[in-house]
């Protein structure tokens, strides 16, 4: 294992006032010392342990790059020590040690023997270096004919040909194609995985923080701050723009993120919050929700332009996404000196599971560099968690359609079908297929917008202002919102509004829950109000609705009231997705057995449980705690995530009995059946629809 321990390292220079001077010094050694000498680096101490990444930043000019050389050995330090254990693999230099007028397979037996490479080595490396710079028709050329970016390939696969105990790089990976330069760090992480300890030197600051287990701050020579890359970055970028005589800071909240605040103060933040679009402060946002920044600023100075950045960051403090208001000509001129000015930032929380943090900004124009007011980084933390996404990895949210068929040869002849080709092979769609959503705050799944001329869309929300955001949001006939709240009879009901809107209920929140349970926080009762309900069949009645393909609900408790209601509409339904309870939030609601008994009872079979969400008192919502090893057979091992937390709810899906049964149905009746379940992403029912087909079992 390698390890790198650096002791009260300095180096310095000497500078002599005149070459006589210089002359004189090597003739007379004994003489009093006509130089100065100039430190570069002075008292620098710190430890690389075993398999740690430590990274380097710093203006230029700072001494890193002075700092490698000693480190390596090819620069001796004035005073101080370097120790390294294991073996060490360098990139410093592009082409260190290469002979621009040999080949670069010769250069590669040449350079490799300084790396300590035997011959015998390079002659069984020489294939892998090559297949991994993938400059195989350049190898064999002189190496003076290469670009900056084939040299770097070349001396990278050279230097990391083997796993080294300890690697370290300089600014060279940044030369070269983007494409080789995610070759190399997923070859640098591997090695992290393997126990290499690394130092690495670099401007990229996405770097330094997504590979770097510390990173350590050089100013004129010296150590100015070591710590979390992300904190240390910060810290970094507040000094690029130091000459504006700033102030720098960095506190660390209760929150435990590091918030830095550099800037003239000439115009400054006075508070932040984030909020849902009702108002209502969040700690907590749920994965695709709407929500609204608010920021106060305060104009102390009198200044000739004020903008604002604003960005969301995860955890390691890289940047999500952000912009500025000089990018959407927004720029407020001239702002009133002692004024105060409200901006408001509405955004989706299209982000992953995670902590997240907001960076916030004043400046004059497009750039902190020039005028920075005020810069703070780590503003306001909040949490991400996943209340109806099915499950994703990554760090941000994005809806996928999954379209997956059986193929079949094409015979000479043959046209190549598109996807719905196996429905018009049998016959033209009668009609349009019906999917109600009830509960759809917020829109419609992107499966069926995608297909919208093929389907009528009807939704279903109590609130007639969301109703009519979402009927101008699509402006389609074929989309069709409801101001209803939906029951089991017809009536006057009170609705609980929530903190989130979108937990809003017919039942009462359970308190004991929603106080004692952060991630329920959404769900705590704010206030009520009476309502007017009405059930799916008198509705259905009423606008002449005789068949409904699809009906999906989620209504925070009330799903079994509307299924109640909506008996004769069951007749209909193929396919049907409800959100289902194993553990009561709300006071008297339904759990699953409940559901299940009533859907079995009308002719519907459970086919999937999907989106499974976890609670904990401790408010970490489906934190995964490991993997479990679920085998069927002896061939197939599947691993399953085992989640912190009791189960609360999921999204459960059902299909009609008869679907799946081999009884004779029209081919324009199977034509409908295949185009839902190829839309909702069910190719095992597509599958079974279409073997029937082949087999003949239509009318």
């Amino acid at each position: 294992m390698g390890m790198i321990s650096v002791s009260q390292v300095a180096k310095a220079y000497k500078q002599y006032p005149s070459r006589l001077a210089r002359l004189a010094d090597w003739l007379l050694p004994s003489r009093s010392p006509r130089h100065q000498l100039k430190w570069i680096l002075q008292d620098i101490t710190f430890n690389v342990n075993p398999g740690e990444a430590l990274g380097i930043v710093g203006l230029n000019g700072a001494g890193k790059s002075t700092l490698l050389k000693i480190i390596t050995g090819t620069t001796r330090p004035t005073a101080g020590h370097v120790h390294i254990t294991g073996r060490v693999a360098a990139l410093l230099e592009l082409g260190l040690g290469f002979h621009p007028d040999f080949t670069g397979r010769q250069n590669v037996m040449m350079a490799g023997q300084l790396l300590g490479y035997s011959m015998q080595d390079l002659s069984e490396l020489m294939p892998q270096i090559q297949a991994f710079a993938e400059i195989s028709e350049y190898l064999d050329q002189p190496v003076r004919t290469y670009s900056s970016g084939m040299q770097m390939r070349l001396a990278f696969s050279l230097a990391t040909a083997r796993r080294p105990d300890v690697l370290i790089v300089d600014e060279a990976l940044s030369v070269g194609d983007a494409y080789f330069q995610h070759k190399s760090f997923e070859r640098i992480r591997e090695f992290q995985k393997q126990g290499t300890t690394l130092l690495i030197v670099s401007h990229d600051k996405q770097a330094i923080q997504s590979i770097c287990d510390r990173a350590l701050l050089l100013k004129a020579g010296r150590i100015v701050m070591e710590g979390a890359p992300a904190a240390v970055m910060d810290y970094y970028n507040g000094m690029l723009s130091e000459h504006q005589e700033q102030s720098l800071r960095q506190s660390t909240p209760n929150n435990g993120q590091v918030k830095t605040v550099s800037g003239t103060g000439e115009a400054s933040i006075e508070e932040i919050e984030l909020c849902d679009l009702a108002g209502q402060p969040l700690d907590i946002v749920f994965v695709g929700q709407a929500v609204r920044a608010r920021i106060l600023v305060k104009v102390n100075a009198t200044i000739d332009s004020l903008v604002l950045g604003f960005g969301i960051k995860d955890r390691l403090g890289q940047m999500m996404f952000g912009t500025n208001t000089y990018y959407t000509s927004q720029v407020l001129q001239h702002p009133e000196f002692g004024a105060y000015y409200t901006y408001e930032v509405e955004f989706a929380a299209n982000l992953g599971v995670g902590s997240y943090s907001i960076h916030t900004s004043l400046v004059r124009n497009n750039s902190h560099i020039e005028k920075n007011y005020q810069w703070v980084d780590g503003a306001l933390v909040f949490e991400v968690v996943n209340k109806d996404k099915y499950d994703f990895v990554g760090c941000s949210w994005n809806e996928l359609t999954f379209n997956i068929k059986k193929s079949y040869p094409i015979l000479a002849g043959q046209e190549l079908d598109n996807s719905l080709a196996i429905t018009k092979q049998y016959a033209p769609l009668s009609r349009k297929l019906v999917v109600i959503d009830v509960g759809c705050r917020w829109g419609f799944a992107q499966k069926f917008i995608a297909a919208k001329d093929l389907f009528q869309i009807f939704g279903f929300d109590p609130d007639p202002e969301e109703c009519e955001r979402l009927n101008k949001y699509y402006e389609d006939a074929s989309i069709l919102l409801n101001p209803l709240a939906l029951a089991q009879t017809a009536g006057t009901r009170t609705l609980f509004i929530t903190q989130d809107p979108a937990c809003s209920s017919l039942l009462q929140p359970d308190p004991n829950l929603t106080e004692n349970y952060p991630a329920l926080a959404c769900a705590r009762q704010m206030s009520t109000t009476e309502v007017e309900t009405t059930t799916l069949d008198i509705w259905a009645e009423k606008n002449q609705v005789a068949i409904v393909d699809y009906l999906k609900l989620d209504t925070q408790g009330s799903e079994l009231e509307i299924l109640k209601g909506a008996v004769d509409m069951l007749k209909t339904v193929r396919c049907l997705e409800v959100e289902v309870e194993f553990n009561p939030i709300y006071l008297g609601q339904p759990i699953f057995s409940e559901i299940d008994i009533f859907l079995r009872n009308q002719g519907f079979m459970l086919w999937k449980l999907s989106n499974q969400v976890h609670y904990s008192p401790e408010g970490n919502p489906n934190r995964p705690l490991g993997e479990n090893h679920i085998c069927y057979d002896d061939l197939q091992v599947v691993k399953h995530t085992v989640y912190g937390g009791q189960i609360y709810w999921a999204n459960a899906h059902y299909v009609k009995q008869d679907v799946l049964n081999t009884a004779p149905r029209s081919s324009k009746e199977s034509a409908l059946d295949i185009l839902l379940f190829d839309t909702l992403g069910m190719p095992d029912v597509v599958d079974h629809l279409r073997q029937k087909t082949q087999t003949g079992n239509f009318e």
